[in-house]
């Protein structure tokens, strides 16, 4: 039985080494960004959702003003503004045409009065 030695150089393992360590330190760093980019975003997410919160709170104000102000209008309020009744109101109708395209001449067929 033969017995095959292989010796690395002292280069070799210098090289190894060295590489070792620049490895491990390129994944430190990549760690510690990763780290720092997840708190960021997380600090991000929660201004995000104060700020929903709050907008969302401004939201339910103006609907219930909306409503507030919608349920005071009466025919009174708009024959005050200047509003009048219509003796014969107008529509218009769509044409008999089923298709999408944009041509104007029989897009709309005229205005219906009733």
């Amino acid at each position: 039985m033969q017995h095959i030695t292989k010796t690395i150089s002292y280069d070799t393992r210098a090289k190894a080494f060295w590489t070792l360590i620049f490895i491990s330190l390129a994944s430190i760093v990549v760690y510690i960004l990763a780290i720092n980019a997840t708190v960021r975003n997380t600090v991000a997410r929660q201004r995000l959702e104060s700020e929903v919160a709050n907008i969302s709170t401004q939201l339910g104000e103006l609907e219930f003003s909306y409503i507030g102000l919608k349920n005071k209008v009466s025919l009174e309020v708009a024959y005050a503004r200047g509003f009048q009744n219509v003796s014969s109101p107008q529509y218009i109708s769509r044409g008999e045409s089923r298709s999408l395209s944009m041509n104007v001449t029989s897009g709309i067929q005229g205005i219906v009065n009733r």
